[in-house]
């Protein structure tokens, strides 16, 4: 089987040392995981790996022999793949999925200028079913939900006899059963000689899957793990430098809280059944549930994205109404949603346009916008929320995942909320930022009311002061007690258990 090595890998910007003399082995049949905290240099090995870099440090050999990468084409030859988090950005959408998956036949046709549409079916058919994979060809790719993208890139790849595929973040935006999918055809390529780099923040997938683990900090290898010495306590200092128990911010005293937000018997079709809530200035309130409980449908009311079939929402003691997003962030209901590309952020503009636009205005005479008022404002946000680079002309689709996260956050603190709602805040991004998002959602929760709403169960137990448990659309549990019963909230989430004896009886009153 192949066997890829890299060497003293290093990569050196102007001012930065984003790789350090880094070694990897990718074996055939294996998985290897990649794992670092926001700036640690994953994207910059993957890149270079890849050859989107065309000078770095150090060598890198395929069965012992050296290679030279230094363009993509380069990678493609010696069988390298990679399957980016964003996978729309390299299918096409409006071609169907055979065509997507057998591109190359389409540029460059066997016979003549014509392409047999009935053989190119009927070979990605084969592909398919060879992976196991129950997608029509002839459907556009445009139809196709996210797992199915995802996984007709991975199908690409092996119909061009990848021997070594990295995955970036592939289940960022998966639920549980797309997961387990995903890693049903993961196993199954390693048997046939597949080596796998797989680069993810959650801890747990990787216990799972990974045969090595491999761990960067500041461009350098901190450690190494296979599967029989991995811990995740250990892994979690080796990427933050400090220990596990640091990761979530000291809940405040017990103070006396102030009711701030009410939400009274919402419907909205099916999707959600007289959901009545209470969110305090003083804690933080936290909302988990599986994916497609409702969780999301919620904040997109609250956050006046979308508009309820029946039920009030109460804002400071007086009944609001929502036709649009500006009405709620006119009344200070804040959202980082749960879609951050596509619903939180203009991704080719700059990181000063994104933090400003909200409340451009503010920054602006006569049509004109202020330099000399906007750009000290966008760089006290840039430095409360330690983006990397802290460069406000970056255009925000050059930044990591967890850099654009703080973009989207970074635009709401201009202004002061009085509801902050938190929407999977952490998906897709590295421990070190969750770290800092969880910290700035504990700060925030001193002067006004947050939410915040993540699949994680662990996560929310670990933030909230108090969770509500979803689904189906309604909620079925509520706990209010430190510590909470982790078990009892998995029962509640999944259905072994229909609702709360406590929620019961709360409810009946």
């Amino acid at each position: 089987m192949a066997v890829l090595k890299a060497s003293g890998l290093g990569k050196v910007f102007p001012g930065v040392v984003a790789l350090d003399g880094v070694d990897l082995e990718l074996r055939g049949g294996y998985v290897h995981a990649l794992i670092g905290a926001n700036g640690a240099g994953k994207s910059t090995l993957i890149k270079i790996l890849t050859g989107y870099y065309p000078s770095y440090e150090g060598k890198i050999e395929l069965n012992g022999q050296v290679i030279s990468i230094h363009k993509p084409a380069d990678a493609f030859r010696y069988g390298i793949e990679v399957v980016h988090q964003e996978v729309d950005t390299t299918l096409i959408p409006y071609l169907s999925v055979a065509e997507n998956l057998l591109i190359e036949k389409l540029a460059t046709p066997e016979e003549g200028f014509f392409v047999r549409k009935k053989r190119l079916r009927d070979e990605a058919r084969q592909i398919l079913q060879k992976l196991q994979l129950d997608i029509d060809v002839d459907k556009p790719v445009a139809d196709l939900s996210l797992p199915q993208k995802q996984l007709l890139v991975i199908a690409r790849a092996m119909s061009r006899n990848a021997s070594f595929l990295i995955l970036d973040e592939p289940t960022a935006a998966l639920s549980v059963s797309d997961v387990e999918h995903l890693f049903t055809i993961i196993r199954k390529l390693k048997q046939g000689g597949v080596s796998f780099l797989y680069v993810s923040h959650r801890l747990a997938e990787i216990q799972e899957i990974a045969d090595d683990i491999t761990i960067l900090r500041g461009g350098k290898k901190v450690a190494h793990f296979n599967r029989e010495t991995f811990e995740m306590s250990k892994a979690v200092e080796a990427m933050l430098g400090t220990r596990p128990g640091d990761l979530f911010p000291t809940r405040i005293p017990t103070q006396e809280r102030e009711l701030v937000l009410e939400v009274r018997n919402i419907r909205w079709g099916q999707r959600l059944k007289n959901i009545s809530i209470q969110a305090f200035r003083g804690e933080i309130l936290g909302i988990t549930g599986l994916t497609g409980a409702g969780k999301t449908e919620l904040l997109n009311i609250l956050a006046g994205s979308e508009k309820a079939d029946h039920g009030d929402i109460i804002l400071d003691g007086k009944v609001v109404h929502f036709r649009q997003p500006k009405d709620a962030i006119r009344n200070g209901i804040f959202l980082i949603p749960e879609d951050r590309r596509h619903r939180g952020l203009w991704i080719e503009y700059s990181v000063r346009t994104n933090i400003t636009l909200p409340f451009i205005r503010d920054f602006s005479y006569l049509s004109f916008v202020l330099p000399f008022k906007e750009i000290p404002h966008v760089r006290h946000i840039i430095n409360r929320l330690k983006l990397v680079p802290p460069d406000p002309g970056m255009a925000v689709k050059n930044l990591s995942g967890g850099n654009q996260q703080k973009v989207v956050i970074g635009k709401w603190l201009l202004q002061r909320a009085r509801v902050m709602l938190f929407d999977e805040a952490t998906q897709g991004i590295d421990i070190g930022a969750k770290q800092e998002v969880y910290a700035l959602a504990r700060e925030l929760s001193r002067t006004s009311a947050v939410i915040f709403a993540s699949s994680d169960v662990d996560e929310v137990l670990s933030l909230a002061d108090r969770v509500l448990v979803m689904r189906d659309g309604q909620i079925v549990g509520e706990f209010d007690t430190q510590p909470i019963d982790r078990q009892q909230v998995m029962e509640l989430a999944t259905g072994a258990v229909r609702t709360t004896t406590a929620y019961t009886t709360a409810q009946e009153e």
